[in-house]
C-alpha cells in the first residue's frame, strides 16, 4: 500500500483506525498497570490488618524508614516499644495523681484542724454564754426581788 497515492477520505479512515487502536492500546496499558498496581499493594501489604492501628502504623514506619534512612526511629516500632512507652505514660500519670492526692489529703487535715478549732470556740462561747445568761438570770431574780420589795413597802401606803 502506497500512502502517498490515498486519497484525503483514506487517509482520514486511516488516522481514525490508528486513533483508536492507540487508545485501545492506552486502555489495555492502564489495566496492566492497574493489575500490577493491586499485586504490588497485596505483596507489599498483604501481611496487614488495614483495620489494626497498630500495623498500620508499623506499616507506616517501614515506608518512612526506607526514605529517611539514619533519621531518628519513630516510637511505635513494634508492640513492646508501645507498650513501654503507655506503661511510663501510666507511670507518670500515677505520679501525679499521688501528688494531687497528697495534696487534697493535706488540704483535708487542714480543714478538719480548722472546724475542730471553730467547734472549741463555739463551745467556748456557749460555756461564756452560759455563764453570761446565768448571771443575767440572777440579775433579773434579785432585781425582781427588789421590785417585790419595794411593792411590799409602798402598798400599804396606798
Amino acid at each position: 500500500m502506497n500512502l502517498e497515492k490515498l486519497s484525503k477520505p483514506e487517509l482520514l479512515t486511516l488516522f481514525s483506525i490508528l486513533e483508536g487502536e492507540l487508545e485501545a492500546r492506552d486502555l489495555v496499558i492502564e489495566a496492566l498497570k492497574a493489575q500490577h498496581r493491586d499485586t504490588f499493594i497485596e505483596e507489599r501489604y498483604g501481611k496487614y490488618n488495614i483495620s489494626d492501628p497498630l500495623m498500620a502504623l508499623q506499616r507506616d514506619f517501614e515506608t518512612l524508614k526506607e526514605k529517611n534512612d539514619g533519621e531518628k526511629q519513630p516510637v511505635c516500632t513494634n508492640p513492646l516499644s508501645v507498650l513501654k512507652v503507655v506503661m511510663k505514660q501510666c507511670k507518670s500519670m500515677q505520679e501525679r495523681m499521688l501528688s494531687q492526692l497528697a495534696a487534697a489529703e493535706s488540704r483535708h487535715r487542714k480543714v478538719i484542724l480548722d472546724l475542730e478549732e471553730e467547734r472549741q470556740r463555739h463551745a467556748q462561747d456557749t460555756a461564756e454564754g452560759d455563764d453570761v445568761t446565768y448571771m443575767l438570770e440572777k440579775e433579773r431574780e434579785r432585781l425582781t426581788q427588789q421590785v417585790v420589795t419595794v411593792e411590799g413597802v409602798t402598798a400599804p401606803c396606798g
